[in-house]
């Protein structure tokens, strides 16, 4: 249903990309006092290895956007759902003759299978109205055309 997962990039990876930045301004400025000053003190060291933190993350964030397998994911299609709730997480899928019901609320999808499972997908990353409101658009019509129970909550 969307080209990336829940098709936007969240506020924390714009977030850590930002701080990622500020990490390689730091090791700048603490390789220039290393080199300057030529003094070498451990908490300075602590800093300049804890400051790694945020780049490292970033580059994790840049190698799933390569790897998309390990990425969390939420694919819609007209034979059924398949989704990842996050990173290196079992996929989850079933089809839709599996489903009995759906619950569809403001913040997440819940799906109640005919073996008694219960699924239930967090859209709290999606932070557009119109693709969420495409989202619920799209499992009403699918919903309707399987002959699935429907529930749209308000919560």
């Amino acid at each position: 249903m969307f080209s990336k997962p829940y098709g936007i990039r969240s506020q924390v990876e714009r977030l850590l990309f930002v701080l990622a930045l500020l990490s390689v301004g730091l090791h700048g400025w603490l390789l220039y006092q290393l080199i300057a000053v030529r003094d070498f003190h451990s908490a300075m060291t602590f800093l300049y290895l804890f400051s790694l933190l945020p780049f490292s993350l970033f580059m994790v964030s840049v190698w799933l956007d390569h790897n998309p397998d390990y990425q969390r994911h939420l694919s819609i299609t007209d034979l059924g759902v398949r989704y990842r709730l996050g990173f290196m997480q079992r996929e989850h899928d079933f089809e839709w003759e599996e489903v009995e019901r759906l619950v569809i609320s403001n913040h997440a999808l819940g799906f109640e299978l005919k073996n008694g499972e219960q699924h239930a997908v967090a859209l709290d990353t999606v932070n557009h109205a119109k693709k969420l409101q495409r989202i619920r658009d799209e499992l009403v019509q699918i919903a309707a055309a399987k002959g699935i129970a429907i529930e749209i909550t308000q919560n």
